[in-house]
């Protein structure tokens, strides 16, 4: 059914992952020498700084979101869960990649400090697994009930 906790679950992830088009993973301040660097020139490094990273955002919002939609096909449903886990774990990793190397490069007497749109990944990889598990959870008692009757 849609409303199960795993909905929630889901409907938060894809939310979460397309609320990092609007918040940053590193901020400069206005005249810092970082905002030499090309992908800091606007201030902030974010999604659309990194044509790998847009995607994968992307492809784990819209998979979480279907997801949502397949409540009557259980097995199907928790693998798109699991393939929206896994594209959040290579999004963690392209992101915290693409921001140490941001990070390595930014010349002497500049700052660039982390903002929330780091955190936004982890909380995504998190609830997709939690759906996962309340999916799974959901099979296990549709099945002892078959056994039941």
């Amino acid at each position: 059914m849609i409303q199960r906790i795993q909905t929630v679950f889901l409907f938060l992830a894809a939310g979460l992952l397309g609320s990092q088009f609007f918040l940053p993973y590193l901020q400069t301040p206005e005249g810092d020498p970082a905002r030499a660097l090309p992908v800091l020139a606007d201030g902030m490094l974010n999604p659309l700084d990194n044509p790998g990273i847009l995607g994968l955002t992307a492809l784990g919002a819209i998979v979480s979101l279907a997801a949502i939609f397949l409540f009557k096909n259980r097995s199907l449903q928790t693998r798109l869960t699991l393939t929206a886990f896994g594209v959040g774990i290579m999004l963690l990793v392209l992101t915290g990649f693409t921001t140490k190397t941001t990070l390595d490069q930014v010349p002497e007497g500049g700052s660039a400090q982390f903002a929330l749109g780091l955190a936004l990944p982890v909380l995504a990889v998190v609830l997709n697994w939690l759906a996962a598990r309340a999916i799974r959870k959901d099979e296990s008692l549709v099945r002892s009930m078959n056994r039941l009757r």
